[in-house]
């Protein structure tokens, strides 16, 4: 752990840490447009109304890739997909969770937002953040 003994979490703006996690977006007032993570503005009408709201827990599984070899950090293999939100046409990139990486991911599926850890930190310790796994 870090030397003040809280738990590291990366990006901690973008995501509660309910029991049931949700990641917080950014949604325009006048346009509807959604955007994660929040901008500032809406990056389609450029207006700077943005409010945060929470996207749905749930998400549709886009696609998914399995990663064998990453950064000294990452402890391989993990998945990576990207999840789709359709009533706010929101698509996020994240890591996806399964028991079976192999055999549980399947395009299309539902999945859950969870936090977990993504990383390690230079010392050992774990890092947390947002991430998926299918619905059971």
């Amino acid at each position: 752990m870090s030397d003040n003994n809280e738990r590291r979490v990366l990006h901690a703006e973008f995501f509660t840490e309910d029991p049931e996690p949700r990641l917080i977006a950014g949604k325009s007032k006048s346009s509807g447009n959604w955007t994660f993570p929040p901008y500032l503005a809406d990056p389609v009408s450029f207006l700077d109304d943005v409010e945060h709201t929470q996207l749905p827990r749930n998400g549709v599984l886009h696609s998914f890739t399995i990663v064998r070899r990453s950064l000294p950090d990452f402890t391989v293999p993990f998945g990576l997909g990207l999840i789709d939100f359709p009533d706010q046409k929101v698509r996020v990139m994240a890591q996806v969770e399964a028991d079976d990486l192999e055999n549980d991911l399947e395009l299309g599926m539902e999945v859950e937002t969870i936090v977990g850890v993504v990383r390690k930190a230079k010392d050992g310790s774990d890092i947390y953040s947002y991430k998926f796994r299918p619905v059971k």
